[in-house]
């Protein structure tokens, strides 16, 4: 269990350092903002490799942290955490990821349409034993501004590799994700 949360965190910090230090080195963007903070939940529907597929709804701890600049590009790490103990089994499930946006609109990342992908690892403890899928995604956003935040809705596309050690196979998901971006 120890090796698994050390493997994650790894994992995590080197997936989010190169954005990180990437979003250092850039001027401030017009507005001030240099970060957007996030958290989202989800509906997929999602269809494993040789299962009949089914609906998901997606309730777990989603964050993200954006590097804002000028440009139309933006680096988004995303951090996902799920935890389940249905029928007396424990099992948790981290993924780290990293996202890259391109606005569509002269409102910037602050408003408007954008198209976003990236990859991921999904790092997980099933109960009867822990490993590593990776997964890409594809999708388009808007951003509506709400005060000094913004609700934010997306579209999208995810496949996950299959994962022997955990007994899963290769997933396709198609959803949608609602969240609230804030701005620091």
């Amino acid at each position: 269990m120890r090796k698994l949360f050390g493997g994650m965190l790894l994992a995590a910090v080197a997936l989010t350092l190169p954005a990180t230090v990437d979003a250092q080195r850039r001027a401030a963007p017009p507005g001030g903002a240099r970060h957007e903070l996030g958290v989202d939940v989800g509906v997929a529907y999602v269809k494993p490799d040789g299962v009949d597929g089914g609906i998901v709804i997606q309730t777990p701890l989603d964050v993200r942290v954006g590097f804002v600049n000028a440009g139309k590009m933006m680096w988004e790490p995303r951090l996902t955490f799920n935890f389940s103990s249905v029928g007396g089994n424990t099992s948790y499930f981290i993924q780290p990821g990293v996202n890259v946006l391109f606005s569509n609109t002269t409102g910037g990342h602050r408003r408007g349409m954008y198209f976003t992908g990236g990859g991921g690892l999904l790092l997980a403890d099933a109960g009867g034993g822990s490993g590593t899928a990776f997964s890409f995604n594809a999708g388009v956003g808007w951003r509506k501004p709400s005060g000094s935040a913004a609700l934010r809705y997306e579209v999208g596309f995810q496949w996950t590799s299959e994962s022997t050690d955990l007994g899963l196979p290769s997933t396709i998901m198609l959803g949608g994700r609602i969240g609230l971006s804030l701005w620091k």
